[in-house]
């Protein structure tokens, strides 16, 4: 499958990347060396010391970078993911649903917990100063060549003119404006990737009237359900499923009315008789958020992990580093070199370390991360995310990287900058 071939491209990039890591080492730790002697005010001890260091056994510096480098790429995938999804999701919100109050009963969200409520209360809403537009929302389930499918329909005639659908195939207001004309209806895109249904084919649903055929007028973005959704005008819903239930008023405030009064006026009036939910489209946005990032909470598991692994690989490396150089770290320090300069060169190896390994894990996580966001998620859910680059997470990534490494390195600089100078000399 087309998953399943994504899915090794991208572990053959990474792990060409992570095998190139020591040739990559050299060729950049050369060309800083020769950026530094243009600097003739300063001798750079410690920086040359460290250079050469890297350079002396790329093989093992290459190993560890190339950890820092899965690591970082894993760390970065997850946090594009999060972004991605995060923006898409609330940007498909804001278009989608505009209404600035949603009231429903039995529950916030129309679904399998709420109670349908009938048109009476249409007049009554009417009534309360503020509110421009009602629409009357439905969502019922029914099947499509023998699957299950959801079946939403509004008053598009009515809303039209406040309503947006955020469309992945057609134009969105022509579509409602045909639909609000009994034209046809229109399809979610995971119906379309479920079914193959396109703009312009029609599509035959089983309705209580009988079997109907309906024009696809566009394929809208929805995020709600991977089921796949049709949606169609509500006078073209009562027509042919004989339903007059609805399950939300949309409601839309006139400019300066006073949302808040028009909350508590409702409630007031008819809250206690049909146990009604309002919701405003903030308090939605607010949910969408909150169902997202306990979604996520086992990716930020495994990013805590993978920053501990890349930790203690550098860490281990540093040590060995400083036990194979400890008859050089003797030498130089029988012919003059401070505690001080060596323990500055041990974390100069290590900020090395953490910038090549911060700057290569940050590439290699771009590449996968678009990659995982635009193409596999879509292969897995059908959804088409808008791939959003997360910039802070970018820089903080490198910082982060250095920083750790840094850190990382204090045990090992100061074990080498605490030998004592005959035993160092003298060992094998």
């Amino acid at each position: 499958t087309k998953f399943s071939v994504g899915v090794i491209g991208m572990l053959t990039f990474l792990l060409g990347l992570a095998a190139s890591c020591p040739a990559i080492i050299t060729f950049a730790v050369r060309r800083f060396q020769r950026s530094i002697l243009l600097l003739p005010k300063f001798s750079w001890v410690e920086l040359r010391l460290a250079c050469d260091s890297l350079r002396r056994n790329p093989i093992r510096s290459g190993s560890t970078v190339g950890t820092m480098v899965t690591s970082l790429a894993a760390i970065f995938t997850i946090a594009s993911l999060v972004s991605s999804v995060r923006g898409s999701l609330l940007a498909w919100v804001d278009q989608m649903v505009t209404a600035d109050l949603i009231v429903s009963s039995g529950a916030r969200t129309a679904g399998p917990k709420n109670v349908p409520l009938r048109e009476d209360l249409v007049p009554e809403l009417k009534k309360i100063p503020g509110i421009s537009v009602i629409d009357l929302y439905r969502l019922i389930r029914s099947t499509y060549r023998g699957r299950p499918i959801l079946i939403e329909s509004f008053s598009a005639r009515d809303s039209a003119s406040v309503r947006t659908l955020p469309m992945a195939e057609g134009d969105g207001d022509r579509a409602l404006r045909q639909m609000a004309n009994a034209e046809g209806v229109i399809v979610s895109e995971s119906f379309r990737n479920r079914f193959g249904a396109r703009t312009g084919d029609q599509l035959e649903l089983v309705t209580p009237s009988g079997k109907v055929s309906f024009r696809v007028l566009g394929v809208y973005i929805d995020y709600s359900s991977d089921a796949g959704s049709v949606l169609l005008d509500r006078a073209l819903y009562k027509k042919y499923w004989k339903d007059e239930l609805l399950d939300a008023f949309d409601l839309w405030l006139a400019p300066g009315a006073d949302q808040r009064e028009i909350i508590e006026t409702i409630k007031r009036r008819h809250g206690e008789r049909y146990q009604l939910f309002i919701s405003t489209h903030s308090e939605l946005r607010d949910a969408v958020v909150k169902i997202m990032e306990q979604s996520f909470v086992v990716n930020y598991a495994v990013e805590i992990v993978a920053v501990v692994v890349a930790i203690f690989s550098v860490i281990n490396t540093l040590l060995a580093s400083v036990l194979d150089r400890t008859r050089e770290i003797g030498v130089l320090r029988a012919i003059g070199a401070t505690q001080a300069q060596v323990w500055r060169s041990v974390i100069a190896e290590a900020a090395g370390i953490g910038f090549i390994g911060g700057v290569l894990g940050l590439f290699a996580g771009t590449v996968m991360a678009y990659h995982h966001v635009v193409y596999n998620t879509k292969q897995l859910t059908g959804w088409t995310f808008q791939f959003y680059y997360p910039y802070d997470v970018a820089a903080l990534s490198i910082i982060a990287a250095v920083v750790l490494c840094i850190l990382a390195g204090f045990a090992p600089a100061k074990q080498a900058a605490s030998m004592p100078i005959v035993s160092a000399i003298g060992y094998e």
